[in-house]
C-alpha cells in the first residue's frame, strides 16, 4: 500500500471517528437539550449585544449552553468580565474547556444549566430553542436579581418583555437579539 493511500485512510478514518463521537454526544445530550444543537454565535452578533448593555469588570456573565465558550471569551477579552458556561454536549464542552483554558476568570461546567444557581449572574446569555425557553423563563424569573440582563438570540423568552431588539447590520438572516433587563 502506498504512503499516500495510507495517509488518506488515516485522515479519513480519523474524521469519521470524530463525526461518530459528535453524533453520539448529540444523542446522549438529546433528552436534556430537547433537540437544541451546538451552533456558534457570530462575533458580529456577540459584539452587538455586548455593546448594547453597560459592562464592568466586576460583573458575571453566564452562558446557558455555552457551546465553544465564544461569548464568554469575547466578554472577558473585551471587558474583563468573569464568566461561567454550562454545556451538556460533550464535544462542545471539551472544545470550550480547551479554548477557555487560558482565561483565568472563565469556568466551563459539564452540567445541565437547569441545576445551576443563577442568582449571582449579572448577564445571562442564551441561544436556545423556543420549547426550552418556557422552562428557562421560569428559572430566570425565580433566580435572577434585580438589574440583571438577559440576552436571547433568535427566540423570545415567554412572559418577558424585551427592553431592546437588536438586528446587527450584515447579519445573515437579520435574526433578532432580544435584550431584557430585570427590574422589580
Amino acid at each position: 500500500m502506498s504512503a499516500t493511500l495510507l495517509i488518506f485512510f488515516l485522515i479519513g478514518g480519523s474524521l469519521f471517528a470524530i463525526k461518530i463521537i459528535y453524533v453520539l454526544s448529540v444523542i446522549i445530550a438529546l433528552p436534556f437539550s430537547q433537540g437544541a444543537l451546538y451552533v456558534s454565535t457570530t462575533k458580529k452578533r456577540i459584539n452587538a449585544f455586548l455593546s448594547a448593555i453597560p459592562l464592568t469588570k466586576d460583573q458575571l456573565i453566564v452562558d446557558l449552553g455555552c457551546g465553544d465558550g465564544r461569548v464568554l471569551r469575547m466578554a472577558n477579552k473585551q471587558f474583563g468580565i468573569s464568566g461561567i458556561g454550562y454545556e451538556i454536549n460533550l464535544i462542545a464542552f471539551m472544545k470550550a474547556k480547551i479554548l477557555c483554558a487560558f482565561y483565568k476568570n472563565i469556568n466551563i461546567q459539564f452540567i445541565n444549566f437547569y441545576k445551576a444557581d443563577l442568582s449571582n449572574a449579572d448577564i445571562v446569555f442564551c441561544y436556545l430553542f423556543p420549547d426550552v425557553m418556557k422552562i428557562v423563563s421560569k428559572k430566570l424569573k425565580s433566580e435572577l436579581k434585580n438589574g440583571a440582563y438577559v440576552i436571547s438570540c433568535n427566540f423570545k423568552i415567554p412572559d418577558f418583555i424585551p427592553e431592546k431588539v437588536l438586528r446587527p447590520s450584515g447579519s445573515l438572516h437579520n435574526d433578532p437579539i432580544y435584550l431584557y433587563h430585570i427590574k422589580s
